[in-house]
């Protein structure tokens, strides 16, 4: 499925009648294909998380890895359909393994906390992380992406300390933990600001 010509034929009906720049139709472009790929992204995360059985920790972990993506970066495959299917199946399975750990008793709020601060340090060292296709050239922006990346990771730990339920905890910290190994400079092309 190819979102980008999806979403270029739904701006060229959109503004077939508007005398739009072409800078403003690929603006436009990229905005409907960004919407199509999260809709069917959420979709896809809610229909694997309903069928394995475990719908609410692989939200959990789905949202709480794609909140701290949206400021960190991470690994990018070669399309956005890739992705996409990779993303979706990795929470699921993230969400599975949440819910059998508490199924199974095996949290311990200690370790929780460890991964989060092993999170919190490979986001320090590491976030921003950017792409070829979208480089992060200002200083200012990389900044501010550093700061709200470690912000979310320590407002998380806050979270996870007054909190009581298990599974919220468990689906929280393993969505975190995996986004942050994304930021590690095996996983990427270009690593982050600083490479270890």
């Amino acid at each position: 499925m190819n979102f980008t010509v999806i979403s270029e034929k739904i701006t060229n009906g959109i503004t077939s009648e508007l005398s739009y720049s072409e800078e403003k139709k690929e603006l436009i472009s990229y905005a409907i294909e960004t919407a199509l790929l999260s809709i069917c992204g959420s979709l896809l995360i809610i229909c694997l998380g309903f069928l394995s059985n475990a719908l609410i920790p692989v939200v959990i972990a789905a949202i709480c890895g794609s909140l701290l993506r949206r400021l960190s970066g991470g690994a990018h495959f070669n399309t956005p359909f890739k992705c996409l299917i990779y993303g979706a199946v990795i929470y699921t399975l993230i969400g599975v393994a949440a819910k059998e750990l508490v199924n199974y008793s095996l949290t311990n709020q200690y370790v929780l906390i460890v991964l989060l601060l092993i999170s919190f340090f490979l986001v320090a060292f590491l976030a921003p992380v950017d792409c070829v296709a979208k480089p992060i050239n200002s200083r200012s922006l990389r900044f501010k992406l550093k700061i709200s990346s470690t912000a979310f990771v320590l407002i998380s730990c806050i979270v996870l300390i007054l909190n009581n339920n298990s599974l919220v905890n468990v689906s929280m910290v393993l969505g975190i933990s995996y986004q942050s190994l994304t930021l590690l400079p095996i996983f990427n092309r270009r690593g982050g600001e600083y490479s270890l």
